[in-house]
């Protein structure tokens, strides 16, 4: 998403006062190598093209990932919030109870995690999820290690480095290790207007009467965010994935795309980048109209794929109502029949699925995830085999329900609690057996004429996903 940024210093100090709360320019002051380093990225060409996906050896986990688990957390956590869109005056996703710049930011003295992540992280690996992302940073420029740039806990938990805690939380719990960032930062000096927090105003672009200046105001914005994704790469040894979320600066088209995935590459060899540095071409674009640029492509947010994507991909969304992506204070999970239907419509076409929860300000989860957890791990102990390890299968152009596929002889029919009572696959042979999953009993069926029909009595249905074995 395009944001405006101002080009002269004059009128980023005038509008720094008008668009923010509490801004001190030295919080975001980088050195003069620091932006020496930031034009030397900018003009650098990497001496090859770069590879997507990433060959690198310790790369080769995230295609078969299959289930992981998305956290927005934050200042907006200590009021149940949307992550920094809730300042966005008339926002449609913000939320019932918006916050003014002012009022949002005044959170962060109020948020004081006392709880450690471990039981939670123990908890999604229990239920089967393999990796976990976490927002170090969102827009809001908030960042949950104590950074050398920009503001966070360094100012506002006596330097407490609550992504060190994460990390080792996912490497107790087996969970690979994901970091989000958005470099897109708007709590930082002059670089948006008043305009940018009321939805009716916020795509108007400044007229920048100075290019020169701009460009210097770039190069130190780059500068900064170099500085805050070096420091997250390499305080905390192997990191497996980094999840970006937008670069942008009116004015300038070239955001260096190469050059970032070629410099993350050099700080850790094997790690997987998705594609929202900057949206370049996508080849997951039905219509060929553009391309991402990363080892994983992220076009599914919220939304269902209706296609085949490139190579590695992912899904993401909210499994609850409140609070948009951050915490949900009363808990109002989606049912699992909802988190069924997105998971098994993801593993059909071959994609991960990340699951959006947001932590409490006190750093635990709602009980109610626990609740979920709990139901997943059962489901978990038989169903495990129908969604790891299995081959995209095009299930709504064979069957009536969603399929995922293990290798020629092995099918799984995925079947909701409110889904259909008969199943009809498209097939020429004939399987040697229909098992239901759960209970290992035969299913009696019918194979004529090409196709292959059953039914799993009601009876004997669950409130998630009920699995039926075809085997050839």
């Amino acid at each position: 998403m395009k944001h405006s940024l101002i080009s002269t210093a004059a009128l980023l100090a005038v509008l720094t006062l008008q668009a923010q709360p509490r801004i001190n320019p030295d919080d975001y002051r980088i050195d003069d190598a620091d932006i020496a380093r930031a034009q030397q990225f900018i003009a650098s060409t990497p001496s090859a093209p770069t590879t997507f996906p990433n060959p690198h050896p310790d790369a080769q986990w995230y295609p078969e990932a299959t289930l992981g688990l998305f956290m927005h957390w934050g200042i907006h956590s200590v009021e149940g919030v949307q992550p920094s869109w809730n300042m966005i005056k008339d926002f449609p996703y913000a939320g019932k109870h918006q916050h003014t710049p002012k009022q949002y930011y005044a959170m962060a003295k109020r948020f004081n995690p006392t709880q450690s992540p471990d039981r939670y992280l123990r908890a999604a690996k229990d239920a089967g999820f393999t990796y976990a992302v976490m927002t170090a940073r969102h827009h809001d420029g908030y960042a949950l290690w104590p950074s050398k740039y920009g503001i966070g806990t360094k100012q506002y938990l006596q330097g407490r480095d609550l992504i060190k805690e994460y990390v080792e939380g996912c490497r107790k719990a087996g969970l690979r290790v994901g970091l989000y960032y958005s470099p897109r930062d708007w709590h930082y000096p002059g670089a948006f207007a008043k305009t940018w927090f009321k939805e009716k105003t916020r795509k108007q672009h400044m007229v920048i009467t100075d290019s020169a200046a701009n460009y210097r105001e770039y190069v130190k914005f780059v500068g900064y965010v170099l500085r805050q994704i070096e420091e997250l790469l390499t305080r905390y040894g192997k990191i497996d994935l980094l999840w970006l979320d937008g670069m942008g600066w009116d004015g300038i088209t070239e955001l260096n795309t190469e050059q970032l995935y070629a410099w993350v590459r050099s700080l850790q060899p094997g790690i997987v980048v998705n594609d929202r540095w900057n949206n370049i071409v996508d080849p997951d674009n039905p219509n060929g109209t553009s391309v991402r640029v990363g080892d994983f492509t992220t076009p599914f947010e919220c939304s269902t794929p209706t296609y085949i994507p490139f190579v590695w991909w992912e899904q993401e969304d909210l499994w609850t109502y409140g609070g948009g992506w951050g915490y949900d204070k009363k808990g109002n999970f989606r049912s699992m029949d909802w988190f069924f239907g997105r998971f098994t419509e993801t593993r059909s076409l071959g994609g991960n699925f990340l699951a959006n929860i947001g932590p409490s300000p006190e750093g635990d989860m709602h009980p109610n995830f626990y609740h979920c957890m709990d139901s997943l791990k059962q489901w978990m102990a038989y169903g495990k085999e129908s969604v790891f390890g299995t081959q995209p299968s095009p299930g709504t152009q064979l069957c009536n329900v969603k399929l995922t596929r293990r290798g020629d002889n092995t099918l799984y029919a995925h079947i909701m609690p409110k889904g259909r009572d008969q199943v009809s696959l498209v097939t020429a042979r004939k399987p040697s057996r229909v098992v239901l999953l759960r209970t290992g009993e035969s299913i009696p069926f019918i194979h004529r004429d090409g196709f292959l029909h059953f039914k799993v009595d009601k009876n004997k249905r669950i409130k998630m996903d009920d699995v039926v074995k075809i085997e050839f």
